[in-house]
């Protein structure tokens, strides 16, 4: 069952929704009487569409003519009187608010607007607000990145604050509700040390060693495309996923997984990406420094690695095109620490000698010519 959980709200939130609330109550007592409280702004001229042009007396008249038209947003006022003794009052089809890169300043207007809640500048994160006139309201357009009523939560905090929550709690309601682009995704998260270190792990891949779904040739491992979301509503189980969080999730570790019988035995990677995409999809190698013996324990003493060549990391491959390769994996020869022609490999996405295919858990075993041995797992791809 998917648990939708509440949006957390920043007391500073909280206290601004308070004032709005305020500013509403002591501006417009009657909403059914049109009551335009007017903010002057000196020496600025909005430059956009007019309603209306007047000579008037003073900022009063200009500010009733637009009270009187329904299309008036927003008044430029002449700064200085002309030989006549009036000013040139100029009646608005819209506001700054809307058309900010239009608002400049100018030694020779001044401009009044109507006072909105927009002047409290309620929408946070670099939202943009957009007062709705006939409803005495305001909206707030928030930029990608962030959501609520006043733009005020951020992906990423909402992420860290669904992931941080008591995990006493989230260990019988693991399955929650994470946006990507605006959308929903039911993932499900993992909590507490399950094998490695305590803290919320998010899913990214499920793959089965059996499958030929995420060979390295695969466009998975390039492409920004889900495989099979239902997937990742279970926990480590045989059903092979894709999650949008391969693309759109920035971590700091990444927690692998190989599933051998019932046992599932896990490795953490200590680095920092923009997400798991950054790091895989250009092709690019990029080395890590976890030891042979670690990308071993993964397995456990089924089987051996080659002692030779033990070139590790991201999108590892050999030199020879035919030899083995993985996109997260140590690759293993016999060849004097050479890595033209690799036969052994353990990892994830990873193919070639002696078996053209993908295994996620994959290992060419190979002593002394008596002969290789392939051992084919599910394997299991979080980061934090």
């Amino acid at each position: 069952m998917a648990v939708v959980l509440p949006l957390p709200i920043t007391v500073k939130v909280k206290l601004k929704h308070l004032f709005l609330v305020e500013f509403d109550n002591l501006f417009h007592p009657n909403h059914d009487v049109r009551q335009d409280f007017f903010i002057k702004e000196e020496y600025h001229y909005l430059n956009v569409s007019k309603v209306g042009t007047f000579t008037v007396y003073d900022n009063l008249d200009c500010t009733f003519e637009c009270r009187g038209n329904p299309f008036c947003l927003s008044i430029n006022l002449a700064a200085y009187k002309g030989a006549d003794g009036k000013l040139q009052c100029q009646l608005l089809s819209s506001e700054k608010f809307r058309l900010h890169e239009e608002y400049k300043r100018h030694n020779s207007w001044h401009h009044f607007f109507v006072k909105t809640l927009c002047v409290l500048s309620p929408c946070l994160n670099g939202g943009t607000c957009l007062p709705n006139y006939k409803y005495r309201t305001s909206i707030c357009l928030c930029i990608e990145g962030s959501v609520g009523e006043f733009c005020e939560i951020a992906m990423l905090f909402l992420r860290l604050a669904l992931l941080q929550m008591d995990s006493r709690w989230m260990r019988n309601n693991n399955v929650t509700t994470l946006l990507f682009d605006s959308k929903p995704t039911f993932i499900h998260c993992h909590f507490g040390d399950f094998g490695c270190g305590d803290g919320a792990w998010t899913p990214v891949m499920k793959i089965d060693g059996n499958k030929q779904t995420f060979r390295y040739t695969s466009a998975l491992w390039s492409n920004k495309e889900t495989f099979n979301l239902d997937g990742g509503k279970t926990g480590f189980d045989s059903q092979e996923s894709k999650l949008p969080s391969y693309w759109k999730t920035a971590f700091s570790k990444i927690c692998l997984g190989m599933k051998i019988g019932q046992q599932i035995k896990f490795i953490v990677i200590n680095q920092q990406a923009n997400s798991l995409y950054s790091l895989i999809a250009d092709g690019q190698y990029r080395s890590t420094s976890l030891g042979r013996d670690t990308w071993k324990s993964l397995i456990g003493s089924e089987v051996s690695l080659q002692f030779s060549c033990n070139k590790e990391g991201f999108n590892a491959i050999s030199t020879l095109e035919q030899s083995s390769r993985a996109r997260i994996g140590i690759l293993g020869n016999n060849e004097l620490d050479e890595c033209d022609s690799c036969d052994s490999r353990i990892g994830f996405g990873t193919e070639g000698y002696p078996i053209n295919h993908n295994t996620c858990g994959n290992v060419g075993h190979n002593t002394g010519g008596n002969g290789e041995k392939d051992i084919r797992t599910m394997g299991y791809i979080l980061v934090q």
